[in-house]
């Protein structure tokens, strides 16, 4: 399989009515410039707000939103997947002849003069990662020459693939600026049996600011383990090799420790509806654990690749 650099290249976020348009229309024509189509996913409401603001964006209405637990109206990652499946599929080529990808809305992509090749060389069959590079404000994005000791984020802000990839992602409870949705994307990949590549050049560039999760962050870290979790038991006894047998084991302990720090961590305490210190204490490091083993277990296994600057 090999991608002629004309196919189609698609991207999915969910721009944000009434918050730094500026930024965000410098961000959306940067991604244009490169040859995106761009689709914005939004709840009615936003979509509505959003209509003809940003020239060649197609706005695409959310029927659900994940406002009941994010307390703001931001879409699922699944229904950007769905939009990017549907919008592949009216394309006039195969569907793993179109390149797709999520970006959030703060991301600025440099018009490294290589970058669109590397994109159609690296995506068939594959999941690229990107991670940033944060700047000071705005006016960086036109002026940013790299350094080659750029400190990139840990997480990622936009992944690329080629549209046989999307079928692999169902439905989930992570959403568009939420956390951990960055962790999910690859974590799923990787156990689907997809090679991983992480775009390691400072092409996303974003402008720095502080980030603020409340109680939620720990619904999406239950929502993470359990989902991988879940993954992972649909082999569980299948393969009777040696190395599959110890999966197996691995897992049933993951399951043990993991349900016994989660029912500690959320049930009444003795004299309290509330859980007891302990427990609470023991699951939030039970999650700081997962946490630092997803990100070794995602950046080892991705292959580094690289743009030329020439």
């Amino acid at each position: 399989m090999s991608h002629a650099t004309s196919a189609p290249m698609i991207l999915a976020t969910s721009l944000v009515p009434g918050r730094d348009e500026a930024l965000q229309r410098t961000n959306v024509e940067s991604w244009q410039t490169l040859g995106f189509e761009v689709l914005s996913i939004n709840g009615a409401n936003e979509a509505q707000a959003l209509e003809g603001r940003y020239p060649g964006v197609r706005i695409v209405v959310a029927q659900k939103t994940a406002e009941r637990v994010a307390r703001k109206p931001v879409p699922h990652i699944h229904d950007l997947l769905n939009a990017l499946r549907t919008r592949c599929d009216e394309q006039d080529t195969a569907r793993d002849q179109c390149i797709v990808g999520i970006i959030n809305a703060d991301i600025y992509l440099r018009p490294v003069a290589n970058l669109t090749e590397t994109i159609h060389a690296q995506t068939p069959g594959a999941l690229v990662l990107g991670p940033r590079v944060d700047v000071n404000d705005a006016s960086a994005f036109k002026t940013y020459r790299p350094t080659g000791s750029e400190a990139y984020s840990v997480g990622y802000d936009y992944f690329l693939m080629s549209g046989d990839l999307l079928d692999d992602f169902a439905e989930s409870p992570f959403a568009m600026g939420m956390p951990f949705w960055d962790y999910w994307l690859p974590l799923v990949a990787l156990l689907q049996g997809r090679p991983l590549k992480s775009l390691n050049a400072p092409i996303a560039l974003h402008v720095q600011h502080d980030a603020q999760w409340d109680d939620a962050i720990y619904l999406f870290f239950h929502s993470l383990v359990a989902y991988v979790i879940e993954l992972c038991r649909k082999t569980v006894g299948k393969d009777q090799s040696a190395a599959a047998r110890q999966f197996d084991f691995l897992f049933d302990v993951l399951s043990h420790v993991y349900g016994r720090a989660f029912t500690q961590g959320t049930a009444p305490g003795k004299d309290s509806p509330a859980p007891d210190t302990a427990g609470i204490t023991a699951l939030a490091d039970f999650y700081d654990r997962f946490q630092e083993v997803a990100v070794h277990h995602i950046k080892s296994r991705a292959e580094a690749i690289a743009v030329s600057e020439a």
